[in-house]
């Protein structure tokens, strides 16, 4: 049996855990880092060849179930205010998961150098907190 197996049926206590993940960080960057030139365009090309080779989606069906037959009250007891699940932007002034979600919505709105006024087709997923936030900001 494998440390991993192990550790995903917790039967590894939770410090040793973090030391296998300190350690599997610490080699991963210094791969990633190293000051050897052809080292990171190999590495950069092994990521892309594995890139090409993986499926867009993994395990779609399971994650589906996990994700969709959470009753919606989850949600709203462990989001913030714009109910944004897939990602938050902390900066040093964020003091909470509200300002958290506005602050990554709001970086989606710079970097797409979105204004009022424009046509916007939105073709994302979730539960629209983009869509929302959006028709806030620009409500024309």
């Amino acid at each position: 049996m494998q440390l991993i197996d192990l550790a995903e049926q917790r039967r590894l206590p939770d410090y040793l855990i973090r030391l296998g993940i300190r350690h599997l960080l610490k080699v991963r960057l210094r791969d990633e880092y190293a000051d050897d030139v052809e080292l990171q365009s190999q590495r950069y090309d092994q990521l892309l060849d594995e890139l090409r080779q993986s499926p867009i989606a993994i395990e779609t069906d399971a994650a589906n179930q996990q994700h969709y037959e959470v009753p919606a009250d989850f949600f709203r007891l462990s989001l913030g205010e714009h109910l944004k699940y897939s990602s938050c932007y902390w900066d040093k002034e964020t003091q909470n998961l509200d300002q958290a979600e506005a602050h990554m919505l709001q970086l989606y709105v710079q970097r797409a150098e979105l204004k009022d006024g424009q046509n916007i087709l939105e073709l994302g997923c979730g539960w629209g907190s983009l869509t929302l936030f959006m028709a806030k900001q620009l409500p024309n």
